[in-house]
């Protein structure tokens, strides 16, 4: 099922990371902190993988090398 912005943005705020962090763990780049904020305002719609990534990331899942914090 397809995330809406206001789930996307209330996924970030439960994994209680910035948009900065978010991009890291997603492995989006550098700079990519303005597609997460493009993402939760409705800007652009959440792709599905990202969608399933965010998934993970809720239940638990963190990419290998990837530090909170």
């Amino acid at each position: 099922m397809k995330q809406t912005k206001e789930e996307f943005a209330m996924a970030r705020g439960a994994l209680n990371m910035t948009t900065p962090q978010l991009a890291k763990a997603l492995r989006m780049g550098i700079g990519s902190d303005r597609t997460i904020r493009r993402y939760e305002s409705g800007e652009c719609p959440v792709p599905g993988p990202t969608s399933v990534a965010v998934e993970a990331l809720l239940t638990g899942f963190r990419p290998k090398g990837f530090e909170e914090g």
